[in-house]
Order: C-alpha cells, then structure tokens, then sequence
C-alpha cells in the first residue's frame, strides 16, 4: 500500500485502558478509572427516557444538520444556528478544521505538550506543527504569538491547559487573540470549561462572537457524562461551519447522541452539584498528596497532574504498579510530562482509593 508519507511520523491514539481490562488482565475484582478526565457520575437521569424514547427511531438516519441542538446551542451563546457546528465529540471538529485550513507548506500552532490530536491533525495534513514549549505549566502567549507568521493557519489554544489543568484569564487571550492576523483561526478548546471556578470563564464565547477568526470548542463528554454518546459543539464564524459541512461525513452525529444532548443542554441548573463534586474532590486530592508530600499542579479542570518522582518506585512504573493496585491513571510520558501521572478527580471514594494505592507505593 502507498500510505501518506507523513503517516510514518504519525503516532495512532492510545486511550486509557478500559476497567474490564484491567479486571481480566490482573486477576482483580475491582478498579477504578481515573484516567481519561471522565465524569464519574452517569449523564443526568433524566436523559435515559429521551434516548429511550428515541430508540425506535434508529431504522432511520439522523437529522444530518442537527437542527434542534444547533437551534440550542444558538439560544445558549447568543448567536444565529449558522455560527454552530456540531461533531461527533469535539475531537471530530478538529479533524474538519484541519481538512479546511491545513494543507503542505503551512503552519499550525500549539503548545509543546498539549492535547494530543492536536499535532495529529496538523501532521496528518501534511502540515508544520510549531510547538512552543509551556511556562509554568501554563500556555505562555507571548511566545505563540511570536511563532505565528504568515504561513500560520491554526493556533490550537486549549483552556484549562490539557493535561496540566492550567487556567489563562479571558484578558490575556483577549489580548493574544487581537494580535492574530484575520486569516488565522484561533481554536480555543474549552472542553473543561463548566468545571473552571474563575469570573470570566465564558469570554471565551464574547470572543468568538466579537472576531471573525476565533472558534470556541466545548462538549458534552465531560459534566454531562456522556462520553459514550459523543457529542462535541463550535462556535465559530458562519464561514468556517460552511466549510466544515463540506468536508464532514454526512449524519456525523447520532439520533441518540442529539437528543441526549438536547435534554442535557436544558438541565444546565444541575450542574452546579456536579461542579460542587468536583471542587470537594480537588480538594481532598490536594489535602492527600500534601500529606504524602507529592507535588501536583494546581488545576481549573477535572483532572491534575501528580509529580511520583519522590515515590519508592521509578516514576515511570507508577501506573502500571497502580493499576494493578485497581486504580488506572495517565502515564505522564505519554502526555510529554515524564515524572508525573495525570489523575481525573472522581467520586470521594475513587478519590481516597487512588490515595491509598499512591501511599502504597512508598512502603
């Protein structure tokens, strides 16, 4: 076969192993996954008889242009249905956006480490992914504007900062986003935005309403629990969703997963006890790994970055020694953080559980 030549550099995805495997593989007859920045707790119970309902409807497609949760999304942000799009997860619109912008000879920006399709979908297009390393864990603006140029088409902005958890304040972007040429779009990725505690966590969505060269992302795989389903969602300019329905895949989005969706959207007065779950757990995560003197990265998100490197073992062998333990966390090398493990905030006893295991580990 003549495979694209830029597949050799191209690395395929290796999501977090799944509990039932670790069950089978280890003999064990529990485990706990605090891998993959999921929510722990199950989508809303009110979703369950909408998909229920919508079951005997799957001899037929779905509604190709999302009618129904585009009108949603409008209503939500303040904008007309043309400015949104919607995938199947946020991670299918990344791959549109870099099919209608990325092409050999151009440039993309990102950070260096960050969310790891990213780079797949610049490299996968034959692209130049520019990586500008991080500063204190943290995107550092000035130097990706000082790598944008004229051959720049994307730059990839995720906040919170995927997998450190760090948080930019609206100003900063605003003032990175000014200084952007109007042929370059900047996507800023906010798939953990309704975990963030700061004021100005939605002028992401201003932003994107004001300029005609920023996108904002965001999902329901995280608070809302519905991973399984895949939904993602943009605002962006009208221009950019035209061109995304010319490359997408016609019924992208599923009958079920719309309507999910849908019924998540209007329950958003629930979220709160969601975020409330997860401020509780930060904080016990953090009052844990104080107690066994580890350092972590202070987060906005879900999820936080763990420095084992004062553990008895090696860091690199933590996760494979915790998952037999029955707690699965994200090697940090594979996020370009050797040293650390990243661990998603679960339930109070997820939580301890992890806990115990990690102190384990120094005895």
């Amino acid at each position: 076969m003549r495979f694209l030549s830029q597949l050799k550099d191209i690395e395929a995805y290796v999501a977090g192993t799944p509990i039932r495997v670790v069950l089978e593989r280890y003999g064990l007859e529990q485990a706990v996954k605090l891998a993959s920045n999921e929510s722990p707790l199950p989508p809303f119970p009110e979703v369950r008889p909408v998909i229920e309902e919508r079951f005997q409807d799957l001899n037929r497609y779905p509604d190709s242009e999302c009618r129904e949760l585009r009108a949603a999304l409008a209503a939500r942000y303040q904008v007309g249905p043309e400015a949104v799009t919607v995938g199947n997860g946020s991670c299918e619109l990344l791959f549109w956006v870099s099919m209608i912008l990325l092409e050999p000879g151009v440039e993309a920006v990102l950070a260096d480490p960050t969310f790891l399709v990213y780079e797949k979908v610049i490299s996968g297009r034959g692209a130049t992914p520019v990586k500008v390393p991080l500063r204190d864990f943290r995107n550092d603006l000035p130097a990706m504007a000082a790598a944008v140029n004229e051959r720049t088409r994307i730059v990839f902005l995720t906040n919170p900062h995927n997998p450190t958890g760090a948080y930019l304040p609206a100003e900063e972007i605003q003032g990175f986003a000014d200084g952007l040429p109007e042929d370059c779009l900047l996507v800023l990725d906010e798939a953990y935005n309704e975990y963030v505690e700061e004021d100005d966590s939605q002028e992401g969505m201003a932003l994107a309403r004001a300029r005609g060269n920023v996108m904002v992302l965001r999902t329901f795989s995280k608070i809302y629990g519905l991973c399984g389903l895949r939904v993602g969602y943009g605002i962006c300019p009208p221009p950019v969703r035209q061109a995304i329905d010319k490359v997408r895949q016609p019924f992208n989005v599923n009958t079920l997963a719309q309507a999910a969706a849908l019924k998540a959207l209007s329950l958003e007065d629930r979220l709160e006890e969601r975020r409330d779950l997860n401020r509780r757990g930060r904080r016990q995560l953090y009052s844990g790994l104080e107690r066994l003197n580890l350092e972590y990265v202070e987060t906005q998100s879900n999820f936080m970055l763990v420095d084992v490197r004062g553990l008895a073992v090696p860091a690199d062998a933590v996760p494979e020694e915790l998952m037999k333990r029955g707690v699965i966390v994200r090697p940090g090398r594979s996020l370009s953080c050797p040293g650390y493990v990243r661990v998603s905030v679960g339930t109070p006893e997820e939580n301890d559980l992890f806990l115990e295991r990690l102190a384990g580990l120094n005895s």
